[in-house]
């Protein structure tokens, strides 16, 4: 999520300090500039010189132990690890592939004890990881950026029906349904059609030449809870979700939205009714799946997926491009470019056929 505004240091550190189980600063390659107390106000884009700010930076550098010494820098967005910038707050949770993190470039880093993080980047150790991230998300959800399209609205030649409400931007020759409604901050591309009931919610992207079909939702917040002091709270969603051109989205289909990024689809994909696209997905170009099937949270497919039907894809998962996944099959494991997978768990197809076959054989 990129930040539109400068946050204030002794709201993040009165926010996170309770969850921290210990706060390092890792020695920088770079020549020391400042100190540690200096570095936690510059990174969340303080500078007040507050003594509520200072003693919480303090608490924080002494607790580090060491010299507290690191360099200045500004902070631009809060990031998961595979999209991580040298100016961004990063979430480094266990299972972030130890390729991505030996990779990773960030300003500040948020993550649980057990992790390993990369040496030269000051991190900050709490109890959840998810549990930080969503009192983030929170209390600072006025700070983050929208998403935009890199279109302007025309609004010419828009067809919206009489019971339809539009509170997003139509770029022009949209077309909306009886019934369907399309939330503020929501944006569809010229040509698209949005068939009657369909829900689009706020923070979405449809693509040009877009189907919609009737009782599809788009945005609505993933199934993605944390511990809190009141049992399970549930995970902000405020990334939305950005929908390719020429896509169809089959009826009763749902895509939630993502966390930290928006839930992807790529151009011209196809989805058949009743599938479920979990947050933070990210789908490449032309996929096509098949009724019933589904894709788990924060999985990324390459293009040309091709799904039967109910076949289902586990979280956390990356799978190559043209991959084929056999109807009732669930994927539990990364697959390469090129092989159709079979069963569950989901293994190549030619050894399936073969465990079939052997299962088949009368006993001797």
């Amino acid at each position: 999520m990129r930040l539109r505004a400068a946050l204030p240091v002794a709201d993040v550190l009165a926010l996170l300090r309770p969850m921290a189980v210990a706060a390092q600063a890792a020695s920088m390659a770079r020549p020391p500039e400042v100190t540690l107390a200096s570095l936690v106000v510059s990174a969340f884009g303080g500078g007040s010189s507050s003594s509520a700010t200072a003693s919480a930076a303090s608490s924080l550098a002494q607790s580090a132990g060491g010299d507290g010494s690191a360099i200045n820098f500004k902070l631009t967005d809060f990031t998961s690890a595979d999209r991580s910038t040298p100016e961004s707050l990063t979430f480094l949770g266990a299972r972030v592939p130890s390729a991505i993190r030996k990779n990773l470039q960030a300003a500040f880093i948020i993550a649980e004890p057990a992790v390993k993080c990369p040496e030269g980047i000051p991190n900050l150790r709490v109890t959840s990881v998810h549990a930080a991230m969503s009192m983030l998300l929170k209390v600072f959800a006025d700070r983050c950026e929208p998403l935009r399209p890199d279109w302007k609205p025309c609004g010419l030649e828009n067809r919206i029906a009489a019971t339809a409400v539009v509170e997003g931007v139509l770029e022009g020759n949209v077309t909306v349904g009886h019934g369907a409604f399309i939330g503020p901050g929501a944006y569809i591309g010229s040509g698209s059609v949005i068939e009657p009931r369909a829900v689009i919610q706020g923070g979405v992207i449809v693509g040009r030449n877009c189907l919609v079909q009737s009782g599809v939702v788009l945005g609505c917040a993933g199934f993605g809870f944390v511990s809190g002091p009141n049992g399970m709270e549930a995970m902000p969603h405020p990334a939305g979700v950005v929908i390719g051109d020429e896509c169809w989205i089959g009826a009763n289909s749902v895509v939630a939205a993502g966390v930290l990024h928006p839930t992807e689809l790529g151009r011209g994909c196809k989805l058949d009714s009743h599938v479920q696209i979990a947050h933070n997905v990210r789908m490449g170009s032309d996929c096509l799946l098949a009724s019933q099937s589904g894709i788990a949270g924060s999985t990324r497919v390459g293009d040309r997926l091709r799904m039967g039907g109910a076949a289902s894809i586990d979280g956390r998962l990356h799978l190559g491009d043209d991959v084929t996944v056999a109807a009732c099959s669930g994927v539990t494991k990364d697959f390469p470019d090129g092989v159709t997978v079979a069963g569950f768990p989901a293994r190549l197809i030619g050894e399936w056929r073969r465990q079939m076959v052997g299962e088949r054989k009368p006993p001797a």
